[in-house]
């Protein structure tokens, strides 16, 4: 996808990620503006579930719900820009934060202590709180 330009607003310049519910990738916009420099954001394909008669569009719509009313209530979690469907495939738009990693603050096979745990999760609590089930 790396070159590719969605909506033609959005260039895809480089692959963060991949998981089971999709991929992330970093993008520059807006392309269909004589601008510069260009922003940068990050796009996140989400590949549709193969279950026959799963609602997979009011599944997405509600996700991107959520990550909205998340990004505007809460600092610390990316704002949603845009979504949308192309070529079937469902897209979401987010605000790109600078940082590094996650990755390269855990080295596998070494446990974290309890009060590192807690000093990761401590600016996030409010968030968690904030969910109802």
């Amino acid at each position: 996808m790396i070159g590719y330009i969605l909506r033609q607003r959005y260039k895809i310049v480089n692959k963060l990620g991949a998981g089971g519910f999709g991929e992330t990738y970093l993008a520059e916009y807006p392309q269909d503006l004589p601008v510069s420099p260009k922003y940068k954001c990050v796009i996140k394909r989400l590949i549709r579930p193969p279950t026959p008669g799963l609602d997979t569009e009011q599944r997405f719509k509600k996700e991107a719900a959520i990550l909205f009313k998340l990004g505007k209530e809460h600092p610390q979690i990316p704002e949603l820009y845009d979504f949308f469907e192309e070529n079937r495939e469902f897209y979401l738009v987010q605000e790109f934060i600078e940082g590094h990693d996650l990755s390269n603050e855990i080295i596998s096979g070494k446990p974290w202590s309890e009060a590192d745990v807690i000093q990761l999760l401590q600016p996030f609590s409010n968030i968690l709180l904030s969910f109802k089930h």
